[in-house]
């Protein structure tokens, strides 16, 4: 199976999966930078980490894209995660990469789990354990945000769903201690009228162990059924926000799209009657700009190129007509460090552009993992981005 094939079933899609690096690691060197965070609203693909440290100094560089998702860190067979589940996290290659983005404002987040492979939360029997290894990838990367690619059986996985949110809910609150956030991201596979109850759970599970979920982030793939995708991932999207709003009731709805996430896979998907093509990948995105949604991600950065032949499902195109780079290009959105968030619209507003709009003086800024600031801005009249 090529890598990143996933088992597919009607209406029941399963997603990102990590490949089989055949070199031998280079030699590890110290942890990496710090790096500068993350705006409200970004895009951040899938690398493959199983290729070199180079492909992410080479993505920047051709796409212009500042955010990156490193796809995978698994189990190297013991309570210990490694890219691909081969390569050290300290991998000089990928540190160098790492520390050449952060040195010119970009940053990058960590997925742990995927399609294949397992997820530490499987291999690592205690809560303690986890935790630490948790934190090893964490300092070892600097890193302030972490995402969990759960699907497959390891999703209906109870004890390990619980050891995982009791690790990280633990883990956010002793950096929260020592003056550090770390925001937690969860992707999780998606169906057209939203998550499945078993993915449901896991963030129910998550709320009650006290987990501050940053993101939520839908896999929007793989269904089964030949759909319309762009429009299909927007209907997702609308589901979704209606079961987070059931999880997180005291959360506005603007608060919920913000906690939103959305990830196809572009080009031919492994349910090869499903196609995403570039047209979708605007549909996507002039609704994630639309309603705020915080994360748009692809899988992935390695297949955003033209297949010699149309139609075929490769790990290195698309299989469907594109240009070079052109979804990084479609689904990049300007970025904002800081944005505004009024607590109604005032009559004087005439539409979202409006200058002429006079505001309630009630703003939040969203800091560096996106979760509202204690601070608020106080008259800074502008209309919401």
């Amino acid at each position: 199976m090529l890598r990143p094939l996933r088992l597919t079933s009607a209406l029941a899609p399963l997603a990102l999966t990590a490949g089989t690096l055949l070199a031998a690691a280079p030699p590890a060197q110290a942890a990496a930078i710090p790096g500068p965070g993350f705006p409200a609203h970004y895009t951040a693909p899938y690398i493959e980490t199983w290729r070199s440290g180079a492909s992410l100094t080479e993505a920047n560089r051709a796409t212009g894209l500042k955010y990156f998702t490193l796809a995978f860190v698994i189990s190297n067979g013991s309570c210990n995660g490694a890219f691909d589940g081969t390569v050290p996290v300290e991998n000089k290659d990928w540190q160098s990469a790492v520390n050449a983005l952060r040195a010119g404002g970009g940053d990058v987040i960590t997925s742990f789990g995927g399609g294949a492979g397992a997820e530490l939360a499987l291999v690592c029997n205690s809560v303690d354990s986890l935790k630490a290894e948790y934190r090893r990838v964490v300092d070892t990367l600097n890193l302030t945000r972490i995402d969990f690619d759960i699907e497959g059986p390891t999703l209906d996985n109870a004890p390990a769903v619980d050891r995982r949110n009791q690790a990280l809910a633990e883990l956010q609150r002793e950096y929260a201690a020592a003056g550090r956030r770390l925001g937690v991201h969860y992707t999780l596979p998606v169906n057209p009228y939203g998550l499945s109850p078993n993915a449901v759970r896991l963030l129910e599970n998550a709320r009650d162990r006290g987990l501050d979920v940053s993101v939520v982030n839908i896999m929007t793939m793989d269904y089964g059924p030949e759909l319309d995708m762009g429009k299909t991932a927007t209907t997702a999207a609308a589901e979704l926000h209606k079961q987070m709003a059931r999880i997180w009731p005291e959360k506005t709805p603007q608060q919920l799209w913000g906690m939103q996430g959305n990830t196809p896979m572009i080009g031919v998907n492994d349910a090869t009657n499903e196609i995403f093509s570039t047209k979708d990948a605007t549909t996507l995105t002039d609704f994630a700009t639309a309603k705020g949604i915080q994360l748009l991600a692809y899988w992935s950065l390695g297949r955003d190129r033209a297949c010699p032949t149309d139609g075929s499902l490769s790990e290195g195109c698309s299989g469907t007509p594109q240009n070079q780079h052109e979804f990084a290009r479609i689904l990049n959105r300007p970025t904002q460090p800081e944005r505004t968030v009024p607590d109604w619209w005032s009559p004087r507003c005439t539409n979202q552009t409006a200058w002429t709009c006079v505001w309630q003086p009630v703003f939040e800024r969203l800091d560096q993992t996106g979760a509202p600031a204690a601070v608020p801005l106080v008259g800074r009249f502008r209309p919401m981005a």
